[in-house]
């Protein structure tokens, strides 16, 4: 891919996703005003995790990145019919895994919340189990839109998939303004259901005109198999990295009310960067990366990901110092009213300040994995994983100790980093770059 054509990619999948993050901190404006950082926040960010964590083991995270290389493969050589029947099979197979751990997860849902959040007691344990409950089905809606995200993403439909997540916050924060006085939390993780749902059926229009809008089929064949087999050690990667995740918010339950959601707000205007631009550029990498490579253009795959890395680099060290200086009056600005008092304000912005140091690691490392799940070498991803969950743990569990819960972004931060300085040293050996 040129280096204008990665650019103009990118940037309809920002201006898409820029929408959706802009209205992802209006979101949080409404959990600020309506909810603070008390008990019902902590429930719900809890809750919402659960199958989010999932989603990323199983969607965007895993799916996209082994379904995409195999499709240009069959786009590149073989006729639309069975290439419509590969998406078929997938589509089916998606909706039995993620229907069958859904069911299964309502059933045990008190047990995965000790899981998580150990130190959650009484109303606030009873109340995340009934939360976890209504937002488990978010888990299948999230997961097929993943895969129609993969072949919008081949045909270079960016905005379109970029701005398919707005539905998701349009309506939480809908139901929020309107249901939350008289429904309380119960209205935001509804919303959140409904709005997984409408970012998958938005997403249609542009896939029929494609020819993909297609019944799911059920069949266990080679083909299905081989995604499984790429999506394992990438799911085992993303478990992995989610550890991390699992383990400060079971740190952060046994600390005072309202850390874990100080945490949340915070990673909510960290995430807006990456979001916008490192998600962008692997999102837009990848599919052009498996064209060069299913057209054994090799020079033409190098030359992407080299564009990508650069973009990324420049991106995310700008973000970095824009967050760090304006951590304070934007947490203010955006969060401070309603519930939501100055201690809450200087709390998350710590929080904010500790986050951003990890920016250009989490962008990075998105940016160099995709490079990996191109080559189909997945296993890469999954062995870096583990190790940085390792540096995660050791330095949540110090920092802690040392600086409060402030250690918990820091860990991330540092950990994040490692992630991409691994991944970027043995993707140069990979490909042979000096």
């Amino acid at each position: 891919m040129k280096k204008h054509s990665l650019l103009r990619g990118a940037i309809n999948f920002s201006v898409g996703t820029g929408i959706s993050r802009i209205l992802g901190l209006l979101r949080e404006i409404v959990f600020a005003h309506f909810f603070g950082a008390g008990i019902a926040m902590d429930a719900f960010r809890v809750a919402f995790r659960i199958p989010n964590l999932l989603r990323d083991v199983l969607a965007e995270g895993t799916l996209t990145p082994a379904f995409v290389p195999m499709f240009a493969d069959y786009h590149a050589n073989k006729d639309k019919k069975a290439t419509t029947e590969f998406v078929s099979l997938i589509l089916g197979t998606m909706l039995l895994i993620t229907g069958a751990i859904t069911l299964i997860s309502i059933i045990f849902a008190p047990w995965l919340v000790k899981l998580v959040a150990y130190g959650f007691q009484g109303e606030k344990f009873l109340l995340t189990v009934k939360l976890t409950r209504i937002l488990f089905p978010f888990l299948i809606f999230i997961t097929v839109s993943a895969l129609v995200m993969g072949v919008l993403n081949f045909f270079n439909h960016f905005f379109t998939t970029g701005i398919a997540s707005c539905w998701f916050d349009v309506a939480i924060i809908g139901l929020g303004v309107a249901l939350a006085p008289q429904f309380g939390i119960t209205s935001i993780a509804i919303g959140a259901l409904i709005g997984g749902a409408l970012q998958l059926v938005s997403q249609f229009p542009q896939l029929r005109k494609e020819g993909y809008l297609v019944r799911p089929k059920f069949k266990f064949t080679p083909e299905v198999k081989k995604v499984l087999l790429l999506m394992m050690p990438i799911a085992i990667g993303y478990s992995a990295m989610k550890i991390n995740t699992i383990i400060n918010t079971l740190i952060a339950s046994f600390l005072q009310d309202g850390v874990i959601a100080w945490l949340e707000y915070a990673f909510r205007i960290m995430w807006v960067p990456v979001g916008v631009l490192g998600v962008a550029l692997a999102n837009v990498a990848l599919p052009s990366a498996a064209k060069n490579l299913s057209g054994e253009h090799r020079k033409e795959f190098t030359k992407t990901m080299r564009t990508a890395f650069k973009y990324g680099v420049l991106c995310s060290i700008a973000s970095t110092v824009l967050i760090w200086v304006l951590a304070h009056p934007v947490c203010k600005l955006l969060y401070q009213h309603g519930k939501f008092t100055p201690t809450d304000t200087i709390n998350t912005a710590l929080a904010l300040q500790a986050y951003a140091i990890g920016i250009p690691g989490l962008i990075l490392a998105r940016i160099l994995a995709t490079g990996f799940y191109a080559l189909k070498e997945t296993k890469t991803p999954m062995i870096a994983s583990f190790v940085t969950v390792g540096v995660n743990v050791i330095f949540a569990l110090i920092l802690v100790k040392i600086i409060g819960f402030t250690g918990i972004p820091w860990a991330s931060s540092i950990s994040n980093s490692v992630n991409a300085l691994w991944l970027g040293v043995l993707l140069l050996k990979r490909l042979n770059v000096k």
